[in-house]
This record gives structure tokens, sequence and C-alpha cells, in this order.
């Protein structure tokens, strides 16, 4: 829990503020001001929850567990739900919501180069928010089954596209026939 009293002095600007505006960045304070230049931020209400066993692998990246995931979907989505069982791929925007501290570079997981958060798919982020492409398995009520989705158990989901692998399918499909 943070607490509202305590202050920290922000390493770019120098003013004090209060630790619930401020993120750690290189382990140094920043306040929002100057991370985001006073823009006011967005309030996004998840739709669903991930359930799959997966956890961060510890220090390094990635997670630990398999590739099949479910989507359990808030029952008011039920209506929302119409031709998305005919889908094969789908976009999942979730939110990263056990981001740890950012850093401005780091060895990326993938290929060791050093880069920032931008050129990389790191969960320590600025803005918690991932995009993955899945595969669709099946969908029963409002309970989705995918694979080769990367979020962790208990990820809220903040939103469900078709993806364009799955349009360019049925464009495919439908123009043979």
């Amino acid at each position: 829990m943070v607490d509202e009293r305590k202050t920290l002095k922000c390493s770019r600007c120098g003013r004090d503020r209060p630790e619930s505006s401020m993120r750690l960045i290189d382990q140094q304070p920043v306040c929002l001001d100057c991370l985001y230049g006073g823009v006011e931020p967005v309030c996004i209400w998840p739709i669903g929850v991930v359930a799959n066993g997966k956890k961060r692998s510890g220090d390094a990246f990635g997670t630990t567990g398999g590739d099949v995931s479910v989507i359990r979907l808030s029952g008011g989505m039920s209506s929302m739900m119409k031709g998305l069982s005919d889908e094969t791929h789908l976009t999942i925007v979730w939110q990263l919501h056990k981001s740890r501290p950012v850093k401005t570079v780091f060895a990326r997981g993938w290929d060791g180069r050093k880069v920032g958060p931008f050129a990389s798919r790191t969960p320590d982020r600025l803005t918690p928010i991932a995009i993955t492409d899945v595969e669709l398995l099946k969908v029963e009520g409002t309970t989705l089954t995918v694979r080769g989705l990367d979020a962790i158990d208990g990820t809220p989901v903040l939103d469900i596209k078709v993806a364009r692998k799955s349009l360019e399918q049925t464009s495919k499909t439908s123009r043979s026939k």
C-alpha cells in the first residue's frame, strides 16, 4: 500500500511529490509530470481474466507453464460475443499487472542485445499494456480457450479483437467459393 503522506524527490525536476505519483526508472524516482507532461491518465475496465497457472520466470524474461490459456470473460460480455467462435485467431489486449521497476537499457531476453523498453517485449513498462495474437481453440459461454498467450495467471484482459490472420483466412475462403 502506498502511503499518500510519504513524498519522494523527482530525480529529473527535483520537486517533492507523493509516492503514488512517482515511477521508479533505473531505480530513481521520476514524477508523472516529467514522464507524461501533464497528460491525464486513462481509465480502462477489464473485461475478463486469464487462467493458466503461468508465472513470471524469476528475474529472467519469459513465463513458466504451457502454451494454452483460458480467458474467463465477465458475464456482462456475453452480448458482445456474436461471431467470435467463427474466428481462428484473436488479438488479446491485456494488463501487465505484475510489472517491476522500469530500466531504460537492459539485455533483451530474446537475443541479449542492449535495448530499451520500446525495442523489447519486456513486461516492465511505463504503460503496463500488452498485446498478443493468439489462436482461438474453443468458445464455451464466456470462456475462451486460446494458444499462444504470454500473459500470466490472473492477468486482467482489457479487450479482444479479431486478428488480421483470421480476417485474411476468412477473406480467402470467401473468394474461393
